[in-house]
């Protein structure tokens, strides 16, 4: 009897398990039309969200046209990363000013070569939009 009940309890525990991790592996996919469902991870910055800002942080110059006349706002780029990682076709989708527009987008075009994003574990090309805000520096006072 204590057999049949250790046999029985492992067996349970073994479904339970298994539930645990298909649920998790259902949470993971998504729905990419005509009854496909994937596995999808995004492209990343190499070292994360707070390596990209400190990037950004480091290379964008604000133009000086800008500051004088305090211009300021949010530039939209768009770019694809491709299935090696390199930033192709970026553009400007929203922009503030012509000089904030050429700034986000030049500095974009120096990004080093982004981590893939993967559908079903291959790499693939993704669409990325980057959203790049210009706060007006303050003045340093004497």
């Amino acid at each position: 009897m204590k057999k049949t009940l250790i046999t029985f309890t492992l067996f349970i525990a073994t479904i339970g398990l298994y539930a645990q991790v298909k649920r998790s592996l259902e949470s993971d996919k998504v729905k990419a039309g005509f009854g496909l469902t994937v596995v999808q991870t995004q492209a990343e910055f190499p070292g994360g969200p707070d390596s990209l800002q400190s990037f950004l942080s480091r290379n964008l110059i604000y133009p000086d046209g800008a500051r004088l006349n305090k211009v300021a706002g949010r530039v939209y780029i768009s770019f694809n990363v491709t299935v090696e990682g390199m930033i192709k076709d970026a553009n400007v989708i929203s922009g503030v000013n012509p000089d904030l527009d050429n700034e986000a987008l030049r500095v974009v075009k120096l990004m080093p070569n982004w981590k893939p994003g993967t559908a079903a574990g291959s790499p693939v090309k993704v669409q990325y939009i980057l959203p790049i805000d210009f706060i007006i520096p303050s003045l340093p006072t004497n």
